[in-house]
């Protein structure tokens, strides 16, 4: 069972965003049901490489909006975005060296700042691709 599903309440209103936003919470819900379940090492370590690889790729696509908007806040966004591949990096090369086991603790803090993130950062984001949007569709008609 998923605990952490997707809402309207989530929507950035831009489709790429969400779509990947909604794959991010799928990979963290198979992440939380192989740990709840006992899975090997292996299958964990399997899973967090995805993860990690897909929030790598979805990082690097909210970055290169920004940069065709013009979006005023990049650097700080992408400091967020920085600061947890750092944080998650970091947890994985401790649950690689055998320091730390994934529990329910690491789905509590991907859960948390996925959502954050999204509700605090990229409904802005949202907002300024659609206002972009906009402007260049005026701009187009004139």
């Amino acid at each position: 069972m998923n605990i952490f599903c997707w809402t309207d309440e989530l929507s950035s209103g831009n489709t790429m965003i969400d779509n990947d936003h909604r794959h991010l919470i799928d990979i963290v819900n198979k992440l939380d049901a192989a740990m709840c379940t006992g899975r090997g090492k292996a299958a964990l370590a399997q899973m967090m490489d995805e993860l990690i690889t897909y929030t790598r790729s979805h990082f690097g696509r909210e970055e290169l909006l920004m940069k065709e908007i013009d979006y005023s806040d990049y650097t700080a966004h992408k400091a967020e975005h920085d600061k947890l591949m750092a944080e998650v990096d970091a947890l994985q090369s401790d649950f690689q060296s055998g320091n730390i086991d994934l529990s329910y603790k690491t789905y509590l803090f991907l859960t948390s700042w996925l959502s954050h993130h999204i509700l605090e950062e990229d409904k802005k984001l949202g907002a300024a691709a659609k206002a972009a949007r906009e402007r260049l569709t005026e701009l187009q008609r004139t």
